[in-house]
Order: structure tokens, then sequence, then C-alpha cells
């Protein structure tokens, strides 16, 4: 049982990955599909994609676990897509070499700390209360910072972010290998590859920021 937990989540999340990056780099170079997804609602395109994007993120964090097992797929699949089309502009602003480097060094980085979570004799779930007050702190200053623009502060808190969530990694993953964990629990594999797949675009994101060099 334990063993099939992790291969599924692996597998969602190797999907979401794919679906995620797959979906950016398509409507960014092809013009007919960039055309049709972008102008589908009119001006209100944009908006729209983002409100869908929260409100799946809040239905698969709350009530996942209520949800009819194919639906808990949709969705996860749905916002996995939506991602990909908030990303895909990096593909116009960054090098491709720099978003295949910054790639590499995310998957890397997840690496460590699932490695770390999964063989780690630490109970990670004492961490949840701190981890949740960090990234709360992120946002807030994150938000704030829209107005401050200042260079120095986003560089830091790219750095705290990037820290925060290979944390959420490790954290993340302990719950994947712990047989107890919503054993009896449907859809955890998807539940499970949604928090990773959180955890490893943030990091990506945020790597990006701080390393991507700019496609002149």
């Amino acid at each position: 049982m334990k063993n099939n937990i992790v291969t599924n989540t692996f597998g969602w999340l190797f999907i979401g990955l794919l679906v995620c990056f797959g979906t950016a780099y398509v409507s960014t170079f092809n013009e007919t599909i960039a055309t049709s997804v972008f102008t589908l609602f009119g001006d209100a395109t944009i908006v729209i994609y983002a409100i869908a994007e929260i409100v799946i993120a809040i239905i698969l964090t709350f009530t996942i676990f209520k949800l009819n097992p194919l639906i808990a797929k949709i969705l996860y699949i749905l916002y996995t897509a939506l991602t990909g089309l908030s990303l895909n502009s990096i593909f116009i602003v960054y090098t491709s070499s720099s978003i295949t480097y910054v790639f590499l060094a995310t998957a890397i980085i997840f690496g460590i700390f699932a490695f770390i979570g999964k063989t780690t004799k630490i109970d990670l779930s004492k961490w949840s209360t701190f981890l949740f007050v960090a990234l709360l702190s992120i946002i807030i200053l994150e938000l704030i910072n829209i107005f401050l623009a200042n260079n120095t502060l986003n560089m830091l808190l790219c750095i705290i972010t990037i820290l925060v969530f290979s944390a959420y990694v490790a954290y993340d993953i302990q719950k994947v290998v712990d047989p107890i964990f919503l054993s009896e629990v449907d859809n955890k594999a998807i539940f499970c590859a949604f928090e990773l797949f959180l955890d490893f675009i943030n990091i990506f994101i945020h790597l990006l920021s701080l390393f991507g060099k700019s496609d002149d």
C-alpha cells in the first residue's frame, strides 16, 4: 500500500509538471493556440483564469477527500494547466538555457529535500505551524513589495521562499511515506502530488527570478 501511494504520488507529480510546462511552452510558441486560449473570454480571460486557478486550489486543499476520484484528478490536471498558462511568459522573458538549468537545479533541490523527508527520523509534522507562519509572512511582504518595488527585499524574499518551500518538500514527502497519514482516504496520491507540485513550482519560479538570464 505504501509503495503504491509513493508511486502514484510521483506519477501524478510528473504528469502535473509535464502538463504545466507543456502548456506554458505551447501557449507561448503556437500562435494559433495562444490566440485562442488568451482571447477565449475576451478582455476578462486572464482574470477568469486567475480566479479559476485560485478556486481550484482552494477546492483541492480543503475538499479533495470529499470528491469523486475522477473529479479530483480532472481538477488537478486543470490546475496544472492553468499554472502553465500563468507561466507562459517565462519562455519570453528568460533564455531557454536559463530555464533548463534552473529546472534542473530545482529538481536537484527537490530531490535532496525529498530524500531528507523520506529518511529523517525527525517528526516534521511539528514544523507545520512554523512553515505556515513563514509562508504567510512571505505572502504579506511580497504584497507590500509590489508597492515598494525594492530589489533587495525582493531578492531576500526569493531566498527565504526557496528555503521555506524546500522545507515543505521534506515535510510533504514525510506525509507521503507515512503509512498512517490518510491511509484509508481516497485521493491521497492526488492531494500529495498537488502539494509537491506547489513546492516544485514555487522553488522553480524564485530560483528563476534570482538566477534566470533575460532573453534580449
